[in-house]
């Protein structure tokens, strides 16, 4: 019986080691060539990681990608250790951003290719971050994300989750309740794609791990999602704009990224409007919005809310505008909160091309309006009016209000609505000693007595801190 088990066990071994000779004779370059490239440090916990197929071998590469690890030398069947990220497929050079990479750990990555014949791997590429956090009790292998596309209207109950990135191909409307998980990347093939949004969206993240909204060409986010390396690069106006519509739907929007948009509409990127009561039930806080396109045509901007009339509901605070053209208009009844900032954070250089509150002034609508940002100026479309009961114009310190040359344009009313500091500034907007271009055209234009009427309140005309008025 020994030797019954004696024998098969050769033979078995034999087997092996013929599949082995075998399989270890089959030519290198029935595998794909692949280096892997250089991770580039992005921030102090993303790296951008990626590599080259310069040969596909003998099939096309149906899967190619990295893999991270603590360990050197990973390998995509490790899962319990070594986290692969894909990266499109066929030959030539690819990357994703990664994220994140704690201090204190040493990272090891290696570019991969698969095709028929197997999988082929560049060299083993360490980074060791430092400046950034520890791994705080988590895990840190870093995360990626998983392309998924976006064709048709959201009719049930859904969730986009983190790690991945929504490529909407179309204009799709948002009919049933939305929830964008924080991390999320949202990303829009072209100027003719964007979402208008019926129903609730929930977009609740992070400073430190925002929702993007952002052109499909925007490698930043995410990584190349389109796979064409440097070929394109993102710019303004690539996709359309986000329409709230409706009443009532509660949508949320907080430490959201809005870049590359307003392609569909001449420079808007969110647009309050249709809404059954005029009522926008929302909230933007600590959103950013740049790279808009857009002019001062029509007044359209990056966050186009002249149908808002309450800021109590709809909410608009501690967002940042900028490269865009306009970055507000509002309506002259709404009282903009001035928790929100014109500039870049890390450039305060960098600001809107027409960087001012744009205000489409009707009036006030019984109102009390309270106007306090002191970063930009106001820009009224026209003159204003405050006469009537349970009206009250409020203007703060160091306010600046511009009113464009031309029409005869004047702000007017009875003492008992308004209540004006002291220290408010009313000018042309043609006048860049006070709150800068705000118009946008250097020194094409220059500010002349009777550009607008002036400031009459009791019929009295008013000429302290009033500039090129008429009267």
């Amino acid at each position: 019986m020994k030797k019954v088990i004696h024998y098969v066990s050769c033979l078995v071994a034999i087997v092996l080691l013929y599949a082995c000779t075998v399989e270890d004779q089959k030519p290198a370059t029935d595998k794909p060539t692949v280096t892997t490239a250089v991770a580039i440090k992005v921030n102090d916990s993303t790296y951008t990681c990626g590599g080259n197929i310069t040969a596909q071998g003998s099939s096309t590469v149906t899967d190619r990608g990295v893999v991270v690890s603590l360990d050197p030398n990973p390998t995509v069947d490790d899962t319990d250790n070594d986290a692969k990220f894909s990266i499109g497929n066929g030959t030539g050079t690819f990357a994703t951003n990664l994220s994140p990479f704690y201090t204190g750990y040493t990272y090891h990555i290696r570019a991969f290719a698969v095709n028929t014949s197997g999988v082929a791997y560049g060299d083993d590429v360490t980074v060791t971050p430092t400046g950034g956090s520890n791994n705080g009790g988590t895990d840190p292998i870093p995360t990626g994300c998983t392309i998924i596309e976006v064709n048709d209207d959201i009719k049930t109950v859904t969730t986009w989750t983190a790690g991945n990135v929504y490529v909407v191909k179309s204009w799709i409307d948002v009919d049933a309740p939305l929830t964008i998980q924080p991390g999320t990347i949202v990303k829009f093939m072209n100027a003719d794609c964007g979402m208008e949004v019926y129903a609730k969206v929930t977009a609740d993240a992070t400073v430190d791990n925002p929702i993007i909204f952002t052109s499909y060409k925007d490698d930043s986010a995410c990584g190349d999602n389109n796979s064409d390396g440097s070929a394109t690069t993102p710019s303004k106006g690539d996709w359309g704009r986000l329409t709230m519509r409706g009443d009532q739907h509660g949508s949320l929007f907080r430490y959201c990224k809005f870049l590359y948009g307003g392609g569909s509409s001449g420079g808007n990127v969110i647009v309050a409007n249709t809404g059954t009561g005029n009522i926008h039930d929302f909230t933007f806080d600590h959103c950013t919005f740049a790279h808009t396109f857009g002019d001062n045509h029509d007044y359209k901007a990056a966050f186009a809310g002249s149908d808002m009339k309450d800021p109590s509901v709809s909410i608009l605070t501690n967002n940042i505008f900028y490269d865009n053209a306009i970055p507000i208009y509002i309506v002259s009844s709404y009282a903009l909160d001035p928790s929100n900032s014109y500039h870049n954070p890390d450039n305060t250089s960098e600001t809107n091309k027409y960087n001012g509150i744009y205000v489409w002034s009707y009036g006030l609508a019984g109102k009390t309006v309270a106007y306090k940002e002191t970063e930009v100026p106001y820009v009224l479309s026209q003159g204003l009016g405050a006469g009537g009961s349970g009206q009250l114009f409020s203007v703060g310190a160091n306010v600046i209000i511009k009113i464009p040359a031309g029409g005869g344009n004047s702000i007017s009313g009875n003492a008992a609505n308004f209540a004006i500091d002291a220290k408010a500034v009313f000018t042309s907007l043609r006048d860049d000693a006070h709150g800068g271009d705000t118009n946008g055209d250097g020194n094409d234009s220059a500010p002349a007595t009777g550009d607008w009427n002036g400031l009459s309140i009791d019929g009295t005309y008013f000429h302290t801190n009033v500039f090129y008025a008429k009267y």
